[in-house]
C-alpha cells in the first residue's frame, strides 16, 4: 500500500495493553495511515460517533461489554466502519460468525504481531480503495448516461415549449418577462398583470410537505409572509391530483376565510417539470372565475416553466473547473437534502466554510495562476483528508465548504482545526510562501433551523474570524432563545 494511498485511511486501534497500543499505532504510521489510540472503550465509541474511522483495530479482550454489543454500538454509528480483529486461534471459529458484521481480517495472537496486523490492515485498505473506485466509475458512468439523458429531454421539452408559445399570438405578453431575472420576479410580473385581482403565492416545501406565503398582490405581504400550511396526511398522498382536482388544503382555507375574510376565491397550480413549485390563490371584490384570468395564466407558466428548465440545464454541470470540487449549485442541493435526512434520522450534520487568509494580497503579489495553484492544492488537501461521505464545494471565489453528514459541531471543529494545522504546515510548491486558513463552522439542529441557517451560519462564524486575523476556527453560537429541532448527545 503507497503511503499516499494509506493516508487516505483513518485507523482506531483498541488493544489491552498501552505498550500494545503504541506498537501497533507506531507500524501502522511508518506504513501512511492515520492512527489514532485508545485507552478505552467509552472513549472510543465517543471518537466514532464524532468522526469515524474507515477500520477499527481490536482485541475482544480490550472490551467493557460484549463483542456483538461493541460492534452493533459502532456499526449504528457507522456502517462502512471495518474491523481488523486480534485473538488466539481458539476463538476463530466464533470469530467466523461476525463475517457479515464487517470482519474483514482477523488475525491470531503470536510473534509479529504488528507486523502482521499492518499486512492484514494493508489488504483491507487495498480492498477498500478498489471497491470504492469501482463504486465511484459506475456512479460516474449513471450519472453521465443520466446527465446526457436529462439534457435530451430537457432539450426536448425546451423545443416543445418554444412551439408553444410561437403557436400563441402573445408577444405583447411575452414583453413584459422579458426583464423578469429571476422566478419570484416573474411571479410578480404576472401577479401585476391580472390588474384588479388580488392573489397571494404560496411556495410549496416538499421536505416538510407544507405551502408557505411568499408573495402577494392586493394585500401588505408582511400580513401574510411566512402564514401557511402542513398538508395533513390524505392531502400528501397526492398532491398533484388533489391540487388539479381544484381543491385547497383545509388549513389555507382557512387562512382565507379566518385571516384574510375572503370566502370566493379560486385555486391554481404552478408546475415545474413534473413537480409542484407553490399554488395561487386568486380573489376579486366581484364574482371571480378562473377562466377570467385562464390565458394570462397559461403565458406566464409557460415562461416560468421555460425559464426552470434553462435553469436547470446550467445546473447540470456540478463541477467548479479550478478546484475540481463540486460547485454551488451541488453544494445547496446536498445541503437541504442532508438536512432533510438528519430529521428523519435525528442525526447531526455540520458545515465547515475555510477561506484563504489575504486572499486578495496573494493574488497581487504571485499573481492570478499562482494563487489557482495554490487554491488547488488547498482543495486537494480537503478532499484527501475528507471521509468517505463528506461533500466538498468551492462555493465563492475564497470560499470552500464542507458538509459533514452524521458529525456534530465538536467533531465539525475538531475536523476544522486539523485541516488549519495540515495546510499550515504544508509545504507549498512556492518556497518560503506560508499559506494559512480561516475556518467558520456551524451545526444543524444544535445551532440552527435549516438549510439556509446552516449556510449562513457557518459564513458568519468564518467572516468573524477571518476579519480578526485569521488562521483561526470559530464556531457559531445562536442566540440564548434559539431551540433545536431535536437534541445531539453531549460529547
Amino acid at each position: 500500500m503507497k503511503k499516499e494511498l494509506a493516508s487516505q485511511f483513518t485507523i482506531f486501534v483498541f488493544m489491552p495493553t498501552m505498550d500494545e497500543n503504541t506498537e501497533i499505532k507506531a507500524t501502522l504510521v511508518e506504513r501512511g495511515y492515520e492512527v489514532f489510540a485508545f485507552a478505552d472503550q467509552e472513549s472510543l465509541v465517543t471518537r466514532v460517533q464524532e468522526a469515524a474511522p474507515h477500520i477499527i483495530v481490536f482485541s475482544p479482550d480490550s472490551l467493557q461489554s460484549p463483542l456483538s454489543e461493541f460492534v452493533e454500538q459502532v456499526l449504528k454509528e457507522n456502517q462502512e466502519v471495518h474491523f481488523v480483529c486480534t485473538a488466539p486461534l481458539a476463538q476463530m471459529e466464533a470469530l467466523a460468525d461476525y463475517h457479515d458484521f464487517n470482519f474483514a481480517e482477523i488475525v491470531t495472537l503470536g510473534e509479529f504481531l504488528p507486523m502482521r496486523i499492518g499486512l492484514a490492515v494493508n489488504r483491507l485498505s487495498e480492498n477498500l480503495y478498489l471497491t470504492y473506485l469501482n463504486e465511484s466509475l459506475l456512479s460516474e458512468n449513471k450519472k453521465v448516461k443520466s446527465e446526457e439523458s436529462a439534457k435530451d429531454s430537457e432539450i426536448s421539452q425546451l423545443s416543445q415549449l418554444t412551439t408553444s408559445l410561437q403557436d400563441l399570438s402573445v408577444t405583447h405578453h411575452l414583453l413584459k418577462y422579458q426583464q423578469a431575472g429571476t422566478q419570484e420576479d416573474l411571479l410578480q410580473t404576472f401577479m401585476s398583470s391580472l390588474g384588479s385581482v388580488s392573489s397571494i403565492y404560496f411556495k410549496f416545501l416538499p421536505t416538510v410537505n407544507s405551502f408557505v406565503a411568499t408573495l402577494s398582490r392586493g394585500i401588505d405581504i408582511e400580513s401574510v409572509k411566512g402564514a401557511g400550511s402542513r398538508l395533513t396526511e390524505d392531502e400528501a398522498k397526492d398532491i398533484h391530483e388533489f391540487l388539479a382536482a381544484g381543491r385547497v388544503p383545509e388549513a389555507l382555507t382557512n387562512l382565507m376565510n379566518e385571516g384574510l375574510k375572503v370566502s370566493q376565491f379560486v385555486s391554481q397550480p404552478v408546475l415545474v417539470h413534473r413537480s409542484i413549485d407553490g399554488l395561487f390563490i386568486f380573489w376579486s371584490s366581484e364574482k371571480l372565475e378562473f377562466s377570467q384570468i385562464e390565458n394570462n395564466f397559461q403565458i406566464f407558466q409557460l415562461v416560468f416553466q421555460n425559464a426552470y428548465l434553462l435553469k436547470r440545464a446550467d445546473g447540470l454541470d456540478i463541477y467548479d473547473p479550478i478546484t475540481d470540487l463540486h460547485n454551488r449549485n451541488f453544494y445547496y442541493k446536498k445541503l437541504e437534502e442532508e438536512i432533510a435526512r438528519a430529521r428523519r434520522i435525528e442525526k447531526p450534520v455540520s458545515v465547515v466554510k475555510l477561506s484563504l487568509d489575504n486572499y486578495v494580497e496573494m493574488e497581487q503579489s504571485y499573481g492570478k495562476n499562482n494563487r489557482d495553484m495554490i487554491l488547488r492544492s488547498v482543495a486537494s488537501i480537503v478532499k484527501k483528508t475528507s471521509r468517505v461521505n463528506d461533500f466538498s464545494c468551492r462555493t465563492q471565489d475564497n470560499e470552500i465548504s464542507m458538509v459533514l453528514p452524521h458529525c456534530s459541531r465538536k467533531g465539525g471543529a475538531l475536523r476544522a482545526e486539523r485541516l488549519r494545522r495540515i495546510i499550515e504546515n504544508h509545504s507549498f510548491a512556492m518556497n518560503g510562501v506560508k499559506i494559512t486558513i480561516s475556518c467558520g463552522v456551524s451545526e444543524y439542529p444544535s445551532l440552527c433551523m435549516d438549510s439556509a441557517e446552516l449556510d449562513a451560519s457557518s459564513g458568519e462564524a468564518l467572516d468573524y474570524i477571518a476579519n480578526r486575523g485569521g488562521n483561526k476556527v470559530c464556531l457559531f453560537k445562536p442566540t440564548k432563545s434559539f431551540k433545536p429541532d431535536f437534541d445531539v448527545p453531549a460529547v
